[in-house]
């Protein structure tokens, strides 16, 4: 399969998706009014985007400085819900940081900063580490709450079919690290189906993950299906482009999806920023979300 690399946006799942979170009160009918966040919150949310800010400022600055073409390229997988079938290149860490707030109908806003830290053992197996760094809920009429986030954990296996096209394979477990009811809850077990593809310039990558577990209401499954399908492609000069149809499906709640549009830059070999916005198509799902972030390589360990 020929690589992508910093042709290509990607995310891992924990990008600009959906309202998961069952805890969560109806998003619908609620009151019109804004939340007033407390002093605190508003100085921890100040703290959380100074620091990403300067992450993100700082990253250009390094990467233009170890701009090396003896070093691989990066393999991004933000900023889209689907996942590519490649793997980082091996032997090496690389690492994604980003921002996201979600803009609901009802007036309620989230946010979040995913992370995620991909390591290859070889062209074909890896491991993921990711969460959220910070999660932030923000209802009408109720105090804001904000924690960190939960923490996944997953196993990577590559099958290629041919020099164009590959199976892939996650299997891992969202930790509930999250506090204030903004997670799981409990340990939910995850298997992602991959399919990638070229189509000339194109690149198609199909996703299909099964999630079991987490703290689910007695009315609602414990089993969540998501699917997600992403086509992206060089545009001019170091940007590309990405468009991206989502959906997840679970018994005794609400069908969500959302459509995905965004913008990456390749900075470098070793960099490539993104941006872009979500629209929810479902009545359930939220109404718009904006993202931002960096894909980068951090350094070799053999």
């Amino acid at each position: 399969m020929s690589p992508k690399l910093t042709q290509r946006p990607g995310f891992a799942f924990s990008g600009p998706v959906f309202a998961q979170d069952r805890h969560v009160p109806p998003r619908f009918g609620a009151s019109a009014l804004h939340p007033r966040p407390s002093g605190r919150a508003l100085r921890r949310l100040a703290a959380v985007s100074v620091f990403v800010a300067a992450v993100l400022a700082a990253l250009p600055v390094l990467a233009q400085t170890s701009d090396d073409d003896s070093e691989p390229s990066v393999t991004p997988y933000r900023p889209t819900v689907s996942n590519p079938a490649d793997l980082s290149a091996p032997g090496w860490f690389e690492g994604e940081l980003g921002g996201l707030r979600t803009l609901n109908q009802d007036h309620s806003r989230n946010g979040s900063v995913p992370w995620l830290l991909k390591y290859a053992l070889d062209e074909n197996y890896g491991l993921l580490l990711g969460g959220n760094g910070y999660v932030s809920q923000e209802l009408p009429g109720v105090p804001t709450q904000q924690s960190f986030g939960d923490t996944s954990l997953e196993w990577k296996q590559r099958f290629p079919i041919s020099d164009h096209a590959a199976f892939g394979i996650e299997a891992g477990v969202l930790v509930p690290t999250a506090s204030h009811d903004l997670g799981v809850g409990k340990p939910q077990w995850l298997l992602n189906g991959i399919f990638s593809t070229d189509l000339g310039a194109a690149h198609l990558d199909v996703n299909l993950v099964e999630a079991h577990g987490g703290a689910q209401p007695a009315e609602v499954s414990p089993w969540q299906t998501t699917w997600a399908a992403a086509i992206s492609r060089p545009l001019a000069g170091n940007w590309g482009g990405a468009f991206e149809l989502s959906g997840v499906h679970q018994q005794g709640v609400a069908t969500q999806s959302q459509a995905l549009f965004a913008l990456n830059y390749n900075w470098s070999r070793q960099l490539v920023l993104d941006c872009g916005a979500a629209y929810g198509l479902t009545h359930a799902a939220h109404d718009r979300s904006l993202f931002a972030g960096a894909t980068f390589l951090i350094g070799r360990l053999r």
